[in-house]
């Protein structure tokens, strides 16, 4: 098999990964409103149904980089992938509220580990110059993977239970474990590089405390913060506020998540293209979605419902892709292109971690237009800190 098929089946492999991780992130907010029911639950517990899915990922983002470099790509996902599909399997079989948030940290150490090894191995087998396009097919795995359980979760609740959608989120973990195992291996040139690779010589100590990798992180931390935030409490919003249906309801908040996907890869090219203003292309991203969210639970309407959700996705495919490219760019030495991934995870699950509870305690009294403040706070961070980076760290050529 020659070199270029055998990444691309790698990568392949890897953004399955990722995908059956993210859709077992996204199992809750559709069904919200029968856990609340089921498990007596008050609105603010059920956001951390999403944020217990973040604890893991924050304890794991930096340690993550060194679980790669020291089992390598195939087993490190594996155990990723196994994590997810064990907290499933106790998630399916919980019969109240404390076990279905153990069974959820437990799928987030598969979250942890992946948002780090997976685009580190896609880095393995892709040159830079190569790179924009898998990468940015890469950035869509959450939205893809959002988009599949909120049109999925519906049917399966209705007929099943809400325990399905557990066994279904266990089911796709084992077939991406399965293909994983099959297709992913380390590239030739990565021993070399290894070898190649500094020891703990006290610079590995100073690029932990990297000023540009963790500003990153928080740029990102912001974005999910916001973005998680409404893709949680957008589907009982659209329910409770607009008298729009349940499944109805899962299926317009999983519009922002597909119209995202096409953006993250058309995101790549043009970030390969304009490598120069890529900070600016962030930043500008950060405060149109800013604008955006001032009208997020506000819609008023049914009608806006649709187009609404389409723009912020259309916009927010920008925000991970440049992420993940600029990542590599705030480390000094580009082998350590995986430390950065791992700072730019913390922020990603401390934004996971913190959004939903604060916006569903935010919205607990029935003001839905509470829930603004917090999502367009967070944004306001994020615009500022991309500028910040963009000052400290010019971009490169």
């Amino acid at each position: 098999m020659n070199s270029q098929r055998k990444a691309w089946m790698v990568m392949l492999a890897a953004y399955l990964a990722g995908i059956a991780i993210a859709l077992n992130q996204s199992k809750v907010p559709p069904a919200m409103q029968v856990l609340l029911q089921s498990l007596n639950m008050d609105m603010a517990t059920g956001g951390w149904l999403m944020s217990a899915f973040a604890v893991a990922g924050i304890v794991l983002g930096i340690p993550a980089a060194f679980v790669l470099v020291k089992l390598g790509p195939k087993i490190a996902g594996l155990i990723a992938l196994g994590c997810t599909l064990l907290g499933s399997i106790v998630g399916a079989l919980a019969t109240n509220s404390a076990m279905l948030l153990g069974g959820r940290v437990i799928e987030g150490i598969g979250l942890g580990l992946i948002t780090v090894i997976a685009p580190a191995v896609i880095s393995m087998w892709f040159p830079p110059e190569k790179r924009g396009t898998p990468m940015g097919i890469w950035a869509s795995w959450v939205p893809v993977g959002s988009f599949i359980m909120y049109n999925l979760a519906g049917p399966l609740l209705r007929s099943f239970g809400w325990q399905s959608i557990w066994w279904f989120g266990a089911l796709f973990a084992l077939i991406a474990f399965v293909i994983y195992a099959v297709s992913v291996s380390a590239p030739p040139t990565i021993e070399t590089t290894r070898e190649q690779a500094p020891a703990s010589n006290g610079s590995l100590g100073k690029l932990l405390f990297n000023p540009a990798s963790w500003i990153l992180a928080l740029v990102f931390a912001t974005f999910n913060f916001t973005f998680l935030a409404y893709a949680t409490w957008s589907p009982s919003y659209f329910n409770v506020a607009l008298g729009v249906d349940p499944e109805t309801a899962s299926f317009y908040a999983s519009l922002m998540s597909l119209a995202l996907v096409p953006t993250a890869i058309v995101a790549g090219r043009v970030l390969d293209r304009f490598k120069q203003q890529r900070h600016l292309i962030l930043s500008a991203a950060l405060v149109i979605s800013g604008l955006l969210f001032v009208a997020s639970f506000q819609l008023g309407s049914v009608n806006a419902i649709v187009p609404y959700m389409i723009v912020i996705g259309l916009v927010a495919g920008f925000i991970p892709t440049a992420t993940f490219t600029l990542a590599p760019e705030t480390m000094p030495d580009p082998r350590f292109a995986g430390l950065a991934l791992g700072m730019v995870s913390v922020g990603q699950n401390l934004g996971m971690f913190f959004g939903p509870p604060i916006v569903g305690a935010a919205i607990a009294g029935g003001n839905w237009s509470a829930g603004i403040i917090p999502l367009l706070i967070s944004l306001a961070i994020g615009v500022v800190a991309s500028i910040v980076l963009r000052a400290r760290q010019s971009p490169t050529s």
